[in-house]
């Protein structure tokens, strides 16, 4: 670190609404990040704070202004930061940063809590541990949208679309909980449009103008188009079915259509035609794509052994030669085997490292748990105690209702918060941990575990699969990508 540049600019991310509205998330990383300036002599010109709340597109152009500050004010060369979860959680912000320091050996980032300083010139180690936590962060984002998903199931689980319904059908809140019933003023239109389209001389474009002439408009009033009417008529919901992401799921709302009229819009409209099951089952099934047509590699069983084709649908892959199953896993297997690397001293290093680095996580999701279960029993209780009144005479039913629907608000909003923090960033550590050790044994679990199971291997592991010209080839994903290439690294070293 060179003694004439000691200008830096430092970014605190809010890690939660909860924590934005108390302060103390930022007030202590404020703290943190001011004191480790002052220790090391370095002078705050700037401070940019990146609200968790804030949309993406906010939090996006929040970024791009401390990074363009960094560029134009040539005497500022250092960047602080708390960690680096705080700091950023895709690669593409990495790769930002990257290119900033590399343009000037004399820039260095600082992540506070994880005690990395990272400039063009720094150890491969210190990299290493900045790719890895950099991965860690991207799991994070990637587990905010698998935990949106969860929602989705369990809402799905309890008979509702977690979405917007269909016309004929609006959303309304009961009991705390959004649900969705029909619509008085548009229920009779599509009971009278699929009935409609059973006439021999209706189309789905005529019925789309006749619709359209009735006053049926989307939510931003606009009339459907042909192709949303003929999904509208497709759509098991008027029957009591919740279709998600292709799957059928039982639904609490009410059917305005009877199974009879929708089965006999469906025979007309697919002319009858019956829909055949598929009977086998390829490892690599709709994991596959031809980078000539964009189209899947589909399978075919001959003599006993897979074969995989492209679609086929333009000149360039017409004449690629299939794809043999068997040839396809020994190369899968390659791949996991590069993923190995040959010091398990290193791995064990990197995985202590991530939980030592969020140890302070851990302890402050216990907290924070501990706190919300208090509140939780405290409002339970008072709750049960207003009853034990109500009934002695000593409150009124009226007292008694309104306090047991502020107590049930607060009993809701609690809960959330403590799923919220049980799923927290912490446990996500954990994850990314799980994710190292299965890269070191993937490869001697693939020949152990059942079709399905490679699947979850692969899809945890490679991002993508492709096929030119009848080649395939596989892609990591970042996380993997990152374990490979110091993995290589690894066995350069010890090579030489």
């Amino acid at each position: 670190m060179t003694e004439d540049k000691r200008n830096c600019v430092v970014l605190a991310r809010v890690s939660s609404k909860a924590q934005e509205d108390e302060g103390y998330s930022l007030d202590a990383q404020l703290k943190l990040m001011l004191s480790y300036c002052q220790k090391n002599n370095l002078h705050v010109v700037k401070t940019f704070k990146i609200a968790e709340t804030a949309s993406k597109e906010r939090s996006r152009r929040i970024f791009h202004e401390m990074i363009q500050f960094l560029y134009k004010e040539k005497d500022v060369q250092h960047l602080i930061v708390e960690k680096t979860d705080r700091f950023a959680r895709n690669f593409k912000d990495a790769v930002t940063i990257d290119e900033w320091l590399e343009a000037d050996e004399t820039r260095f980032l600082h992540a506070v809590k994880e005690n990395i300083l990272l400039h063009k010139h720094a150890k491969s180690d210190v990299k290493f541990m900045w790719n890895i936590h950099m991965s860690v962060a991207k799991k994070y984002t990637d587990n905010l949208r698998e935990e949106t998903m969860k929602g989705q199931m369990e809402k799905l689980a309890q008979g509702w679309l977690p979405a917007y319904p269909p016309p004929g059908y609006m959303t309304i809140t009961k009991d705390g909980k959004r649900i969705h019933v029909p619509n008085p003023e548009t229920k009779g239109i599509m009971q009278l449009a699929f009935k409609k389209y059973l006439k021999p001389d209706v189309t789905i474009k005529s019925l789309t103008r006749e619709l359209e002439g009735m006053g049926l408009v989307s939510r931003k009033g606009r009339p459907y188009a042909k192709s949303h009417i003929q999904n509208v008529l497709t759509n098991p919901f008027y029957i009591g079915l919740n279709r998600f992401n292709g799957i059928d799921y039982p639904g609490k709302q009410e059917p305005i259509i009877s199974r009879q009229l929708f089965n006999a819009v469906q025979t007309k409209m697919h002319n009858g035609r019956p829909i055949h099951p598929i009977k086998h089952d390829p490892m690599f099934k709709n994991m596959i794509t031809c980078t000539e047509c964009n189209g899947t590699v589909t399978w075919q069983l001959q003599k006993g052994r897979y074969y995989g084709y492209c679609q086929r649908r333009n000149n360039l892959c017409r004449g690629n030669k299939a794809i043999r199953e068997d040839s396809l896993i020994e190369y899968v297997k390659e791949k996991l085997k590069q993923l190995v690397c040959p010091s398990p001293e290193l791995i064990d290093w990197a995985i202590k490292s991530i939980r030592d680095t969020h140890y302070d996580d851990h302890a402050l999701k216990e907290q924070q748990i501990k706190g919300l279960q208090l509140k939780l029993d405290r409002i339970n209780r008072m709750d049960s105690e207003m009853y034990d009144d109500k009934l002695a005479g000593e409150i009124s039913r009226e007292v008694y209702a309104q306090k047991h629907s502020t107590f049930q608000e607060e009993i809701a909003e609690l809960s959330d918060q403590l799923n919220k923090v049980s799923s927290g960033y912490a446990d996500i550590t954990e994850q990314a941990v799980v994710l190292l050790e299965l890269s070191q044994r993937a490869a001697e679990l693939f020949d152990t575990r059942n079709t399905e199971q490679k699947r979850v291997i692969m899809t945890k592991l490679f991002s993508s699969i492709t096929s030119t010209g009848g080649v395939v080839s596989v892609k990591y994903t970042k996380f993997a990508e990152v374990v490979a290439n110091n993995t290589l690294k690894t066995k350069e070293i010890i090579g030489g």
